[in-house]
């Protein structure tokens, strides 16, 4: 008798990734609720501070002395540091390195760290893509998760009566047989039954360990419906 059961190998593989979309929609949800509204409610507490001044972003992002400059000494005061995403900004409004160009781009950089200063970090349209993706990568981790469950409990039997157990659907004699799709095996060890009532079974090497059991079962008790290779030799 051979049998085939859930590969645990594919099991951990699929739930793992469950897993981590789970953490992924934990993250999404946090910095949605949590994170980026902070970020937001720390610019805005430091926002009077940053408009009253009208340096360059290169002005803003020198570092002097240890402490850091004029960007870090205004956080400073709310015992925090910069935001990550601030000072990426900053950082994409560089000046020209021609100096013909130098006032022209200085005035029109000042109005860029002006705009962005008084933005939120993070726009609502940000914070519900935040909603989006936690919900997307939720959907999937639990389909995933389900998948899994779903095979869980299914068994794939083959003996000298026929094939049997819930993977099959219910009891098939050897007659039952109609055909046989190999042509997925070799690459993919997945297999088709096709019986004569009609029915069609999918067979999955991959998701349940032992297929290559039932395979050899069915080159012994059917060799006219046996894979390629199995009925050449």
């Amino acid at each position: 008798m051979a049998e085939a059961r859930l590969n645990k190998d594919y099991a951990r593989r699929t739930l793992g990734v469950a897993l981590l979309m789970a953490a992924l929609a934990a993250w999404s949800l946090y910095d949605g609720i949590i994170g980026w509204p902070r970020l937001n409610a720390r610019m805005a507490a430091a926002r009077p501070a940053l408009l009253a001044t009208n340096l360059t972003a290169e002005a803003w992002l020198e570092s002097p002395t240890p402490e850091g400059g004029a960007l870090h000494r205004i956080f400073a005061e709310q015992g925090a540091k910069p935001p990550r995403k601030l000072m990426s900004k900053m950082g994409e409004l560089r000046l020209p390195q021609r100096p013909e160009e130098l006032d022209k781009a200085v005035a029109a950089q000042r109005e860029a760290v002006r705009r962005l200063l008084e933005e939120p970090l993070y726009s609502a349209e940000d914070l519900r893509a935040q909603f989006i993706q936690a919900a997307i990568a939720l959907l999937l981790g639990l389909l995933l998760a389900g998948l899994v469950a779903a095979k869980r409990g299914k068994v794939f039997i083959a003996d000298e009566t026929g094939l049997h157990g819930s993977g099959f659907g219910g009891q098939w004699g050897w007659s039952d047989l109609a055909s046989i799709d190999w042509r997925r095996w070799d690459n993919k060890g997945i297999f088709e039954v096709t019986f004569t009532s009609g029915a069609t079974v999918r067979c999955d090497g991959w998701h349940f360990a032992g297929m290559t059991a039932i395979v050899e079962e069915i080159g012994k008790q059917r060799p006219d419906l046996a894979p390629p290779q199995a009925a050449e030799a």
